[in-house]
């Protein structure tokens, strides 16, 4: 069953003055561990709303979730060096734990997703649930959040995707992700970031994780030679 829902820029608080894009995906049961493990979340129908058209343009859209972190400071550091903007999809505890970071990270011109306040998964829990968790979010980062969201593991169904809308969040997922919340060296981690580089790609990470700050630094040199420019997921920005 496909979900075509808008919401009116009215009912946003906080939030950048564009509405949010309509939905048009048939949302499922959501991904799981099986899915992720591919990079391929479903609905494939989750890109044209949440990105757009398919494209050959040399873009690649750099997200990191589940921060800030203790570890996100010199993952800034790096990017604005390159002058490279990302999406971070924020915690509202990390965010009220480290509400300078959350300023910093919009002061440099990312964009702040939400991406719930304690990371639960979304599709196991009551519809008051759900918009609390990115209601409260939203309050704790304030003015500086996007108009996007991203479902914790990837689950997002029907119910959950017109729960987030209605709060002025269009659900984002992802292309390819490094599987970064499991040790690996900084040569694996860097390679699969190397096999993930396509136009358009919407690249999942972590700013939680040393590793994947290390293969930030290492990649974006040779994607800038690649003739990549990077930009936030463009329904957050």
């Amino acid at each position: 069953m496909s979900v075509v829902v808008a919401v009116s820029v009215g009912l946003m608080i906080g939030v950048a003055a564009h509405p949010v894009a309509p939905v048009d995906v048939a949302w499922n049961k959501g991904s799981g561990t099986a899915q992720m493990r591919k990079g391929l979340p479903n609905p494939p129908g989750w890109y044209q709303a949440a990105v757009g058209p398919r494209s050959t343009e040399k873009v690649l859209y750099l997200t990191f979730d589940d921060g800030p972190s203790p570890h996100t400071p010199r993952l800034l550091r790096i990017l604005a060096k390159h002058d490279v903007h990302a999406t971070f999809f924020v915690t509202g505890g990390a965010a009220t734990s480290n509400p300078w970071l959350v300023r910093t990270i919009h002061r440099q011109g990312h964009a702040i997703g939400n991406h719930t306040w304690n990371h639960p998964r979304l599709t196991q829990f009551s519809t008051e649930r759900v918009r609390s968790e990115l209601v409260r979010t939203r309050k704790a980062v304030g003015p500086a959040m996007a108009q996007c969201m991203r479902p914790p593991y990837g689950m997002v169904n029907e119910r959950v995707a017109r729960t987030s809308i209605a709060a002025g969040f269009q659900p984002v997922l992802w292309t390819a992700h490094i599987e970064d919340w499991a040790p690996h060296s900084l040569a694996w981690t860097a390679k699969r970031l190397r096999s993930d580089t396509r136009p358009g790609a919407v690249i999942l990470m972590h700013d939680t994780h040393s590793q994947t700050v290390d293969a930030v630094q290492r990649m974006l040199p040779q994607w800038v030679k690649q003739g990549y420019r990077f930009a936030p997921v463009p329904v957050c920005d």
